[in-house]
């Protein structure tokens, strides 16, 4: 991609369309996405897979978000490639979690339950491979050609502009703001739902509102009051419910592992009998037996479950559960608010020299993003300046039919000098109305004042 993909800083990107601004950090996404995906060939970085599924989960979030906004860019072929290679990084990175797990387990286990933890991280093990190599695959096969089409599509894109619709467009802190109370709704309600350490579905579906809320924020989360604090309770409140999310799908492996633990070990203690020496086999079977590591590693799951649970009543369930919602709605309070307007001058407008418009105006332009900061702005013309209409004084009156001038008032004398503090003497009779007041002698009319019309 060769458009410029650096996110915006939050204060310019709130004050950017909703058009440009979800696009602009789209691309960012996409960049990231891109850079965590050439990581993966290194053998040795042991966090480029949890770093390329998390750019990846950010990308396809902030795409479903602002869908309406960018017109169709991504299509639908494109969504379900990245949706399936989001699927099954998922699953890799979950076996890279547990086979991790597993292996620091096995230092505490006694020497009777390391066959289970042996035998747990074989199964697992042998999973993340297999799962690895169809990720492998698609990701050769799919992603590069994907990325490539998506920028192009979120780079370059229509705006079609009414110029009889006197309405700025619309900002994207207007944009974000409902996006942003939506999720934070939805978190509020799912951890009010949730009760006891059984209610994983609902504590998994209010983990992925908080994940879903706080990539909405992360961009504009320095532009606003509060933001940065925001997105870090909400990234302990996924790590919280993760962890019990791990301890429930590890469970349920354990579970599946001992029933298949269960099925091996009777057939082969079955088989030590029926083919004689039946003692000495099925003492060594039993010393194999898995079950007793995998009850032991269920215990210590189980512990770890509670310790997550117990953290998220504390300080997330309850009386509790609204704490985030509320701090969600107060940022979104300081963004949708309007800054007070300054004191104007009002000009009178005459109305009768607007020219009305013929005919509706439509354009349709192709608008790309904006250059960078450092480029060279271009240079506007200046309207010509219009020219001002003289204005001539008024002459003398014209002289009435038959050679009289019209007579002409006689010029008040002027007033004598007098202390600025002295007040003139009253010489009216009592009773007698105030005269009108004279202009000056040397007063004289100036010209009309004329109101013209501001553009």
């Amino acid at each position: 991609m060769d458009e410029e993909t650096s996110p915006p800083p939050a204060g310019q990107l709130l004050a950017l369309s909703a058009d440009e601004g979800c696009r602009r950090v789209a691309l960012a996404l996409l960049a990231s996405t891109v850079a965590a995906r050439t990581r993966l060939d290194d053998p040795d970085d042991r966090t480029a897979l949890h770093d390329f599924r998390v750019a990846l989960r950010r990308l396809r979030t902030w795409l479903r978000a602002y869908e309406p906004y960018l017109a169709g860019s991504v299509r639908r072929k494109h969504w379900r490639r990245l949706r399936d290679i989001s699927r099954l990084a998922g699953v890799c990175r979950d076996n890279e979690v547990h086979v991790a797990w597993i292996r620091d387990v096995e230092e505490s286990l006694r020497t009777k339950e390391r066959p289970g933890g042996e035998w747990l991280l074989h199964q697992v093990a042998e999973r993340q491979r297999d799962a690895e190599a169809g990720f492998r695959s698609l990701l050769d096969d799919k992603f590069g050609r994907t990325t490539e089409v998506v920028g192009d599509e979120l780079a370059v894109y229509d705006r079609r502009i009414d110029l009889r619709d006197p309405a700025p467009s619309r900002k994207f802190a207007a944009a974000a703001a409902p996006l942003i109370v939506a999720q934070a709704t939805a978190l509020g309600e799912r951890l009010a739902s949730v009760e006891s350490i059984q209610d994983q579905a609902v504590a998994h579906s209010a983990r992925m509102a908080a994940k879903r809320l706080r990539y909405l924020l992360e961009p504009i989360a320095a532009g606003v009051d509060g933001g940065a604090a925001l997105v870090k309770r909400l990234r302990h409140l996924q790590d919280t419910i993760g962890e019990m999310h791990d301890v429930h799908v590890m469970a349920e492996e354990v579970i599946e592992a001992a029933e298949r633990a269960g099925a091996e070990q009777t057939r082969r203690v079955a088989t030590a009998l029926l083919e004689g020496d039946a003692d000495a086999d099925a003492h060594h079977e039993h010393a194999r037996d898995p079950r007793p590591g995998l009850l032991a590693i269920a215990t210590q799951l189980r512990r770890r479950g509670e310790a997550a649970f117990a953290e998220l009543e504390t300080r997330w369930l309850g009386e509790h559960a609204s704490d985030l919602t509320d701090a969600a709605r107060a940022i979104v309070a300081r963004l949708t608010a309007e800054p007070s307007p300054p004191n104007q001058r009002v000009i009178a407008v005459d109305k009768s020299a607007e020219k009305p418009v013929e005919k509706p105006v439509e354009v349709r332009v192709d608008a790309r993003p904006a250059p960078r900061a450092d480029a060279a702005a271009p240079s506007v013309a200046q309207p010509p300046e219009r020219p001002r209409t003289p204005v001539t004084a008024p002459t003398h009156p014209a002289a009435q039919p038959g050679g009289h001038p019209v007579p002409r008032p006689a010029p008040a004398p002027a007033p004598a000098v007098r202390p600025a503090d002295a007040r003139p003497a009253d010489t009216r009779p009592e009773n007698a109305p105030r005269p009108a007041a004279v202009p000056s002698a040397g007063a004289r009319p100036g010209p009309p004042k004329v109101e013209r019309p501001t553009g």
